[in-house]
């Protein structure tokens, strides 16, 4: 986050590296012998395919905004905290403004922006619910579960149960969270 002279390196490049990684993570992950035979994948339309690759992407980056609002609640240096929380706004427009440079009309790219939020918000509702029934070795970052479960819940449109999926879906948001603190400390 800050160079040698102690200024805050650019949040909308770490955004935009963060993004790309989530991004590609995803299309690998949706493309995926596995996931393709759990989710029956080829049985559905392909607005119902496109729907659960968005919810992919949605989802990685809703993760790693909830991990920036997580360390900027943390830390006791406002410009850290300021720096955080431009991450954090850079995270949730960056994927829309990825579309728009790529072509895709201005109305699917605003509603990226919406879809993010809705999903950072409804996992901030879940993780106060549900915090007291956290296991110990997701309460340092109950993030990865909470957003795990919501993942699945979306793919699955709500008719999900712990399943193989769930445990697939599980160890590809632990790699997104890895790859979000890997990307960050190379940026300290």
């Amino acid at each position: 986050m800050f160079d040698f002279l102690n200024k805050p390196k650019n949040p909308e490049e770490i955004a935009k590296k963060i993004t790309e990684k989530i991004a590609n993570s995803a299309f690998k992950f949706f493309k995926s012998e596995k996931f393709i035979t759990l989710t029956k994948l080829k049985t559905f339309e392909q607005t119902e395919q496109d729907r659960i690759f968005n919810e992919l992407i949605a989802n990685g980056l809703s993760l790693g905004i909830l991990m920036f609002e997580t360390l900027a609640e943390k830390t006791k240096s406002d410009r850290v905290k300021n720096f955080d929380h431009e991450l954090m706004i850079e995270l949730t427009s960056r994927y829309g403004n990825w579309l728009k440079e790529m072509g895709t009309p201005q109305q699917f790219c605003d509603m990226w922006k919406g879809l993010i939020q809705m999903r950072v918000d409804e996992y901030k509702k879940d993780y106060q619910e549900h915090q007291q029934e956290m296991k110990d070795p997701f309460k340092r970052n109950p993030w990865v579960f909470i957003v795990t479960i919501g993942c699945h819940h979306h793919i699955c449109r709500g008719k999900s149960k712990p399943d193989e999926l769930f445990k697939l879906i599980l160890h590809w948001i632990i790699a997104i969270a890895e790859m979000i603190t890997k990307i960050t400390l190379k940026s300290i």
